[in-house]
C-alpha cells in the first residue's frame, strides 16, 4: 500500500449470522419494542426495505472498522454507456439509517464494532453520506476511487 492511502476491500456479507437476528439483538439493546425493517443478505450485498442491494466495502481507520454501503445502480451510472434505473429522489434522507446500520455495526466480522456509511452519488465527482458511528470521509473517498474511474471526489452541498 502506498504511504497515506487507506486500505479498503469489498465485503460480501456471510449468510450467517442472520442479519435479522443481529437486528433484533441490536433493537433489544437500544430498547426498541419493534422493528419495521432490517437488513438482509441478498445477491452478494445487503438489502434494506425497497432499495436494491447495497454493495459493501470495509476498511479500517486508526484500528476501527468502517463499512461503506453503495447503491449498485448509482455506481453503475458511473460506467460510460451504462443504463440504470434511477432510485427514488430523497432515498438517502428517507433511509432509516439506525435500523440498517445497527446490525451491521455489531456483525462478528468487525470485532469491537463498526461505523456504517451509506453513500449517495447524486452526480459526477460528488457524493453525500450518512454515517452511523464515527465519520470517515477519507475512507469513503478511497472506496469511491476503487469503484470508479473518477479519482477526485468531493462532498455534495
Amino acid at each position: 500500500m502506498l504511504d497515506g492511502m487507506l486500505s479498503v476491500d469489498p465485503w460480501v456479507p456471510p449468510v450467517s449470522p442472520d442479519l435479522a437476528i443481529l437486528a433484533m439483538e441490536a433493537a433489544d439493546e437500544a430498547g426498541l419494542a419493534s422493528l419495521r425493517a432490517w437488513p438482509s443478505v441478498s445477491k452478494g450485498g445487503v438489502s434494506f426495505g425497497s432499495l436494491p442491494p447495497f454493495l459493501c466495502w470495509r476498511g479500517r481507520v486508526d484500528g476501527a472498522w468502517h463499512v461503506v454501503l453503495l447503491q449498485a445502480r448509482e455506481v453503475g451510472a458511473l460506467v460510460p454507456g451504462a443504463r440504470t434505473a434511477p432510485l427514488a429522489p430523497g432515498w438517502l434522507e428517507a433511509l432509516d439509517l439506525e435500523a440498517l446500520a445497527r446490525p451491521l455495526a455489531r456483525h462478528p466480522d468487525f470485532p469491537g464494532g463498526a461505523s456504517v456509511h451509506v453513500v449517495q452519488l447524486p452526480g459526477t465527482e460528488a457524493f453525500r453520506v450518512r454515517t452511523f458511528g464515527t465519520p470517515a470521509p477519507d475512507l469513503v473517498v478511497a472506496v469511491l476511487k476503487r469503484t470508479s474511474h473518477i479519482q477526485i471526489w468531493h462532498l455534495a452541498d
